[in-house]
């Protein structure tokens, strides 16, 4: 009876120890932007780019040393005081750059955005600094997104 305890034992601990070992991350998806700075500096004068060309257009965002190159896909005023676009970009493997502009009620901008592809494990992030002052900022998407 005794060895049959220890038996048992030793298998709930095989099988959690085994479980365990189940929940380590792993990514299988390449990097994109290896060659790419970890912060790129985005003047907001590219980023109204996205919001004065029309549905369908190819556009061209020079952000520091990196050009992204895209095909406007949507571009959806969606309340008086929120544009939303998406650029498709071909070149870089159908990643997407989705970027929105609210009108705040003192009448000030804010620009939120990120440059993904599901297919990958690295992105950006647009953040606004302290100084006011806009920057994409490397990311790591298996942390934002799951497997499917």
């Amino acid at each position: 009876m005794k060895t049959i305890k220890k038996l048992l034992a030793l298998c709930i601990i095989i099988m959690s120890s085994y479980a365990a070992q189940a929940q380590i991350l792993t990514s299988s998806r390449p990097y994109l932007f290896n060659n790419v700075s970890e912060k790129l500096p985005a003047a907001i004068t590219e980023l109204e780019k996205a919001f004065t060309a029309p549905e369908g257009d190819t556009l061209q965002m020079k952000l520091n040393n990196f050009l992204f190159k895209g095909i406007i896909t949507s571009s959806i005023k969606r309340y008086d005081n929120l544009y939303s676009v998406i650029i498709k970009s071909p070149s870089l493997h159908n990643t997407l750059f989705s970027i929105s502009k609210r009108i705040n009620d003192d009448k000030s901008i804010t620009y939120v955005g990120r440059i993904i592809n599901e297919n990958y494990a690295d992105g950006f992030e647009l953040v606004q600094g302290n100084d006011g002052r806009y920057a994409l900022n490397k990311i790591q998407t298996e942390v934002l997104l799951q497997d499917y």
